[in-house]
């Protein structure tokens, strides 16, 4: 399955992030507790529809998270419309999802996710950031381009 995917990273002080400025009532954020978890999960599952199957779904959603930290959020008031889903590994910053709802997208919301991912991995000192993409993806392969993502 890995042979489907394109693996791509960038030192944190190279990623290209325009200026773009989100309506007002558009604000990023922490997953605050299990609530704005399991509203992820079901984001996740409006998303990405063809990653997760209804077992695995309700397992996750059975899953007794106690730490939140690296998952983003952006709220239109009090409604998700996209998340940022991240890990630290041997101080390299991943991006595991990154999803915003179709109705919602090219209006600066994975931009201003990523800039909050970004503070992020400032605040624990990690330089480099790597994601995978699927090789079909081609709208998501040309806006990593864009960013600065090379292949790894």
């Amino acid at each position: 399955m890995d042979e489907d995917y394109n693996q791509f990273q960038i030192l944190i002080d190279q990623i290209n992030l325009p200026e773009r400025n989100l309506q007002d009532n558009i604000t990023i954020c922490n997953v605050s507790g299990k609530d704005d978890y399991h509203k992820v999960l079901d984001l996740f599952l409006m998303i990405f529809p063809d990653e997760i199957d209804s077992g695995k779904a309700r397992d996750l959603r059975e899953v007794q998270v106690e730490e939140y930290e690296g998952i983003f959020l952006a709220k239109l008031n009090d409604e998700i419309i996209g998340f940022l889903a991240s890990g630290i590994y041997n101080q390299v910053g991943y991006i595991t999802y990154l999803g915003v709802l179709e109705k919602f997208r090219s209006q600066g919301i994975a931009t201003a996710l990523l800039k909050r991912f970004k503070l992020y991995l400032n605040e624990k000192k990690v330089q480099k950031i790597r994601c995978k993409i699927s090789k079909d993806n081609k709208k998501t392969l040309g806006y990593v381009h864009y960013l600065g993502f090379q292949l790894f």
